[in-house]
């Protein structure tokens, strides 16, 4: 007979086998291995919509469901989602293995994980701030073979526009997110810090004063896909996130790709030849990408018929007492004379000048791989190198500019040339590994750029009376920027413990080293030879950083954060962050976020965050100082001016008044809709609201005119003016993002992608302009901020910008057409309101026909702006004739100008087409 103890064992065996037999009947395993390219696909999501899961290093997935019938979708980013309908039946386990294919474009249905430190991506309609994701496919059918132009006709809120006459900047395009500067965007690389340019922006153009990430170093045949974090994120990513951050991450799967391109501007000039490789290499337990571009991009020319003064000033003031008859008689003198010798010499007047793109000659490599030590464990690298050589022209030196032109040299004058060399280095290792669910990932990053200056077809106007030799070429020396950023990041998932589906713990450290160096020019390239001449000193067009300009200087940054998302419900997901920085030159800062995301259906999600940031002046910024030949509008005359940029701690600045350069500070606001009643259809809207404190301008000239600034100048005798870095303003940008994008389903061996993206911004500067009660007046008034700085900031980039395209296939034969609305923009003289200019709404269209020859050879011809649209021309055009008094208010420089070259909305080169290859095996 059974005791009473012998019976309630029996009893506990019995329900733990019933127990077992229940949990056995409600969860059934499926396993399976997601590959793309014959690659296994790490980090690939497989989801039934209620369970997610990722898959691991060698691409393995494991699901536990509850018997039943499920559709199990699983997605890459750059890939073509698979879905497929099973069973489970209670007690059989079921494997499935899914091989993606590329996809065709990449948007809002595609998962991420810019923006969120958890394991498990997702989509983006799923996130609770907005990311974009563009495909290396999408970025070729832009017709354009650098990065920040592929990322310009593909993002509404990225701007870059190339620059002319602008020096350095030439030579480097500085790119902005949502309307800021190019210092306030993140650039990533795999998700690590990418170093910035040696160049800092000092001319009139987008971003003067400020330093930007060169996105044209990376071979574009390396590229995987570029994601955009359109919110700040400096809580998440560290100083510089103030708009947001852009992620560019580089291939990895097995096989070749061959791309090449040949096409020029329809006016027959702007030649570009463009060559990239990229090759997979097929290694056990790992991965190896190695990518090649060879780039050619030839100059433009867009400058109008000289009508000025060659050989004769003749745009000459009027002497004291002169009357209007004597005034017109004597000007009227001069341009006879003038006009006789430029019909004896033949001086062209249609080719003294160009405007336009700067001619380039790009050579790039890059190395991206890694391999698994254990399923739990992954070492990898990257490195790069980049060589660029460019040409760029300034403004002609006249005959009649004696200050300037040699005329033994020159009997006609002279066009200079910069040369550059731009070399681009990085080099990245890590590894990732799991202890106790911890998921690690330590790794380093090094990385630097160098910008040489040479100069040619110019002279140093004071050298050859005073020396034996007069050089036409000079070595004008070098910048160097160099940064060492050292990582440990690690999470882990605490929903298991919390009793939530999700909740990631997200915590790290970094330690940053940035150097900076200028080094002087030869001595010829900035020497003024003869003071007491009147001429200009150093070479013509930039001359040489000189002995005192020279700095190498280094500092430190100590960061670490802490991240915490989770999904608290089912419809609720918060993600809260917290970073603390420390600069060894500028102190401690803490920057924090809060973000959300609500379901209120399956179809209607709301979002929205609150973060502040932090912004500590770049190292060139505190350090940089040269003396630069600018063309300053004066009366209507683009009149030349050598202009000496003080650092901010020199005594020179400090006799000005110039308070020491703190960190920008910003208060970034978001709320957005998105909608996914499909699949195939998604929609985001989102507005966005940053102020920004204590921001850093580049202050307009201080001149000799002016007789306080006359005597702290006297040092400098060559500095006709003086400018600095401060922080002047305020200012405060609102704006909204919209995205629309639908697959409609299409008969088999078709496919349509429709696509609407628009974004509007306005940045206004607020509240009074800080440290004006220390300069002194100016001929400009307040020169420390003019209405052209003010204007620079406000009405120099489009504020809004819309863009509708479609993508259609068809069997071998596939189309793509784009338009992009581009907004107004406006110009405002620092002075003069008379010279100020607005600049009208275009639509620029692109076409695109391509045809798929082989199996693994497809052809593709196009053209940019097909309809050759160009921006308005200049309307301020009252060229100065001899037969009249004035006043005389020109913006062309006696039409040489024919587009502004201060505020661009899409360039000013009219259409481009183009032959593209693409070669896959």
């Amino acid at each position: 007979m059974m005791t009473s103890a012998a019976f309630r064992r029996l009893g506990v065996t019995l329900f733990c086998g019933f127990l077992s037999i229940a949990i056995f009947a409600q969860n059934t395993t499926v396993t399976g291995k997601v590959s793309g390219d014959g690659t296994p696909l790490s980090g690939a999501t497989v989801s039934t919509g209620t369970k997610s899961t990722l898959a691991d290093a060698n691409g393995v997935f494991t699901l536990s469901l509850k018997p039943g019938t499920y559709t199990i979708r699983v997605s890459y980013v750059g890939y073509k989602p698979v879905t497929r309908n099973i069973t489970v039946q209670s007690g059989q386990s079921t494997s499935l293995d899914f091989s993606l294919e590329r996809g065709e474009a990449t948007n809002l249905n595609e998962v991420v994980v810019l923006g969120s430190r958890s394991r498990l991506p997702r989509s983006n309609t799923a996130t609770p701030v907005p990311v974009d994701v563009f495909s290396v496919t999408e970025l070729t059918a832009t017709g354009q073979v650098e990065p920040t132009q592929m990322l310009n006709l593909v993002a509404p809120s990225f701007n870059s526009s190339r620059q002319t006459i602008s020096d350095g900047t030439d030579h480097i395009d500085p790119a902005t997110l949502r309307g800021l500067g190019p210092d306030q965007v993140l650039v990533l690389m795999n998700s690590k810090r990418r170093h910035n340019s040696a160049l800092i922006n000092i001319n009139g153009t987008i971003g003067r004063g400020s330093v930007g990430t060169d996105m044209n170093s990376l071979p574009t045949s390396a590229i995987d896909r570029i994601e955009v974090l359109r919110d700040g994120a400096a809580s998440q990513y560290g100083s510089d996130a103030i708009a947001g951050v852009v992620n560019v991450v580089l291939r990895r799967s097995k096989g070749t790709t061959i791309t090449s391109q040949i096409g020029q501007q329809y006016q027959g000039d702007g030649k570009v030849a463009q060559l990239g490789i990229y090759h997979g290499f097929n290694i056990k337990n790992g991965y190896l990408g190695i990518a090649a571009d060879l780039r050619y991009r030839g100059a433009t020319n867009r400058a109008g018929y000289y009508t000025g003064p060659v050989y004769t000033n003749w745009n000459v003031g009027r002497n004291s007492g002169e009357s209007d008859a004597a005034y017109i008689a004597r000007r009227t003198a001069l341009y006879n004379q003038d006009q006789a010798s430029i019909s004896q010499y033949g001086f062209d007047r249609n080719n003294n000048m160009a405007i336009g793109n700067s001619l380039l000659r790009n050579a790039q490599l890059m190395v991206n791989g890694g391999f698994y030590i254990n399923k739990q464990t992954e070492f990898y690298y990257s490195a790069g190198a980049s060589y660029r050589k460019g040409e760029a022209a300034g403004f002609y030196r006249y005959p009649f500019q004696k200050s300037q032109v040699i005329p033994e040299l020159y009997p006609n004058g002279f066009l200079p040339q910069i040369l550059s060399e731009i070399w681009d280095k990085s080099v990245m290792a890590g590894i990732k590994f799991n202890t106790n669910d911890w998921a690690w990932d330590i790794s380093n990053t090094y990385g630097g750029n160098s910008f040489r200056f040479d100069v040619a077809n110019s002279n140093n106007a004071t050298q050859y009376a005073m020396t034996t030799s007069a050089p036409t070429k000079f070595y004008a020396g070098k910048l160097g920027f160099n940064q060492n950023t050292f990582n440990v990041d690690i999470t882990k998932d605490l929903g298991a413990i919390m009793g939530m589906e999700r909740a990631n713990l997200g915590l790290g450290a970094e330690w940053r080293t940035d150097f900076y160096k200028i080094t002087a020019g030869e001595e010829a390239s900035w020497k003024n030879y003869d003071p007491s001449s009147g001429k200009a000193g150093g070479a013509q067009v930039f001359p040489g950083y000189q002995p005192a300009n020279e700095v190498n200087a280094t500092r430190t940054v100590l960061g670490a954060y802490a991240d915490f998302e989770a999904d608290i419900t089912h419809k609720w997901l918060a993600d809260v962050a917290a970073r603390l920085e420390n600069y060894s030159d500028y102190g401690t800062n803490i920057a924090a976020k809060l973000a959300m995301r609500y379901k209120l259906s399956d179809v209607v999600s709301l979002r929205g965050a609150i973060s502040n940031g932090f912004r500590a002046p770049s190292i060139h910024q505190r350090y940089f100082s040269a003396v630069s030949t600018l063309f300053v509008n004066v009366g209507g005359t683009l009149t030349p001016r050598q202009v000496g940029t003080f650092r901010n701690n020199s005594d020179v600045a400090q006799a000005f008044g110039i308070p020491s350069l703190d960190a920008e500070k910003s208060i970034n606001g978001s709320l957005g809709i998105t909608l996914k009643p499909a699949n195939n259809f998604s929609v985001t809207i989102d507005g966005y609201y940053i102020r920004i404190d204590n921001r850093i301008v580049y202050t307009s000239q201080f001149t000799r005119s002016n007789p306080v600034v006359n005597t702290i100048l006297t040092p400098y005798p060559d500095v006709n003016a003086a400018q600095f870095f401060t922080n002047a303003v305020n200012t405060e940008t609102r704006g909204i993002d919209a995205v629309l994008s639908y697959r409609p389903r299409m008969r088999k061996g078709s496919s349509l992608e429709l696509s609407l993206a628009g974004n509007y911004n306005r940045t206004l500067v607020v509240g009074p302009i800080k440290g004006t009660d220390k300069i002194p007046a100016d001929q400009f008034g307040n020169v420390l901020f003019s209405r052209q700085e003010k204007s620079r900031l406000e009405e120099s980039q489009p504020r809004s910008k819309v863009s509708i395209s479609g993508n259609y296939k068809v069997g071998k034969f596939g189309t793509m057409i784009r338009f992009t609305r581009y907004g107004e923009v406006y110009t405002r003289d620092a002075a003069d309101p008379g010279l100020d200019e607005s600049f009208g709404a275009k639509i620029v269209s692109d076409l695109s026909v391509s045809y798929k020859v082989a199996k693994s050879l497809t052809a593709t011809l196009g053209a940019n702006n097909v309809l050759d649209t160009y921006p308005d021309k200049l309307q301020v055009v009252n060229v100065p004739v001899p037969g009249s008094v004035g006043p005389f208010l020109d913006n062309s420089s006696f039409g040489r100008f024919v587009y502004s070259r201060n505020a661009t909305q899409f360039g000013f080169n009219g259409g481009y087409y183009y032959l593209n290859l693409t070669l896959n095996f």
